[in-house]
């Protein structure tokens, strides 16, 4: 990649930043660290900005919103997140968990590459794009933190709602993606929506010694029974109706799934597939388009190892593509336990809705040839983004078209595990991609384009 002199010129500096981002420990909820983190962006957002406002998520946080007019009425937002998901068993970690350290050409921290390389990275984009024009940008930018990505935003509707008319854009740049397992860069458009319940059984009226094993129920096994019948053994989702309105791709849409490689080596045990069963093509198409279910959590009391557990609880997730509604999901589950284990209560933890953004737009050609034209090879399109966010509530609330460009991650990367990490080159060439999106969405007529359109 051939990046702008200027990034590095400055390599230490925006390096350096990214790290001070990661050292804040903003996992959702630790008001303190998130506090101080949104100092630290307003800090270095307000010198971008014409004006920088707070929006406060109480219990969680502010959303930190910089607006910056350009010569035309067109607008793009950019959309990050500054929380991060709890770091875990520190001692799990090779380096403290915001340590940010870096070694043999990585940073290790969590949050590293989600989200925090798009809060840095952008911020350092943003300061060379706005360079390039002498201060009078071509068109406007809205630059937007959410506090509280990782546990599905909640209150950012009531914001997104009580605020439509000044963060109205013509397409958003959402949290970036990741590159392929071969350095390819990877555009994904819209993002699937994200439903998490909490299956409980109740049986015993207290624990029980385990003589009694060939005569009680166990709470635990049966919960296990009703989770595996929700799911075939090829790990499609097994509950009728689930389905029924998910986005089926045309032709076009599956030809593109075949450029997609499926991460491999770098995710694997030696001697151990990680796959489903299937072919590549097949893997490929369900990775866009299939939608998903795991297993988020099984709570057992620790203290009744040596008996039969009076009660079992279990958090499932299941990963929506467009076209699927939260509410109709959980209507589904409810009749299929319902017909086979009729003693599980199901209770809804978190739902966001699954966002679709076409490919083709004036906005999509202009991310994907600025991907090609940033690394030097055609981008890896992704039909809907494979994570989950609040993508819905844009299109509803902005009617902004979503789309996820290239980041610092790969597969590799340890996104939400221990010892989470980014490559510090692939950070300068992220800073450089961005910058390459702003520079083609000038040039390819963008910034004239209507309000609301893209």
């Amino acid at each position: 990649m051939a990046r702008d002199a200027r990034i590095d010129d400055r390599a230490d500096e925006i390096v350096e930043s990214w790290r001070e981002l990661c050292r804040f420990p903003t996992v959702a909820g630790r008001l303190d660290a998130i506090a101080a983190a949104a100092d630290w962006i307003e800090e270095r957002l307000a010198p971008l900005m014409d004006r920088v406002v707070r929006y406060d998520i109480p219990g969680y946080g502010p959303v930190v919103v910089g607006f910056r007019a350009g010569a035309s009425d067109a607008s793009l937002l950019l959309y990050n997140h500054y929380d991060v998901q709890p770091e875990g068993d520190p001692s799990r970690w090779t380096s403290p968990p915001y340590a940010a350290e870096i070694r043999d050409g990585a940073m290790y921290a969590r949050g590293a590459c989600d989200d925090k390389a798009d809060v840095a990275g952008r911020l350092a984009s943003l300061r060379l794009w706005i360079e390039d024009h002498d201060g009078q940008t071509p068109f406007g930018v809205i630059y937007l933190a959410d506090p509280c990505e990782e546990i599905g935003s909640p209150g950012l509707d009531a914001v997104l709602a009580a605020h439509a008319a000044e963060l109205r854009a013509d397409a958003c740049l959402w949290e970036s993606y990741l590159r392929e397992e071969d350095g390819r860069p990877a555009v994904g458009f819209g993002c699937r929506g994200s439903l998490e319940i909490e299956l409980s059984l109740d049986i015993l009226a207290a624990a029980q010694h385990p003589s009694y094993s060939s005569i009680l129920r166990s709470a635990p096994l049966e919960l296990m029974a009703a989770i595996s019948s929700m799911r075939t053994d090829d790990g499609r989702i097994a509950v009728a109706g689930v389905r029924d309105e998910a986005l089926v791709p045309d032709e076009r849409a599956r030809r593109r799934t075949a450029d997609i490689t499926l991460p491999g080596p770098s995710i694997a045990r030696d001697g151990v597939s990680p796959y489903l069963p299937g072919t590549d093509a097949e893997l490929s198409t369900r990775f866009v388009f299939e939608p998903s279910m795991s297993l988020s959590g099984f709570d057992l009391d620790d203290g009744v190892r040596q008996s039969i557990p009076a009660s079992a609880s279990a958090r499932v997730r299941f990963g929506l593509v467009p076209g699927m509604q939260p509410e109709r999901v959980v209507d589904a589950v409810r009749a299929h336990l319902s017909a086979r284990h009729p003693d599980i209560s199901v209770s809804v933890i978190r739902a966001l809705a699954p966002a679709y953004s076409p490919v083709e737009s004036a906005f999509g050609e202009a991310v994907v040839r600025a991907a090609g034209h940033a690394f030097g090879a055609d981008a890896v399109v992704y039909d809907v983004m494979t994570g989950a966010g609040p993508g819905a509530l844009f299109l509803e609330h902005l009617g902004a078209p979503i789309i996820s460009p290239t980041g610092t991650l790969r597969p590799a990367g340890n996104m939400h595990g221990y010892d989470e990490h980014g490559y510090v080159e692939d950070f300068l060439d992220h800073v450089q991609f961005t910058l390459d999106v702003l520079r083609e969405l000038e040039r390819s007529g963008y910034a004239d384009t209507p309000r609301g359109g893209a």
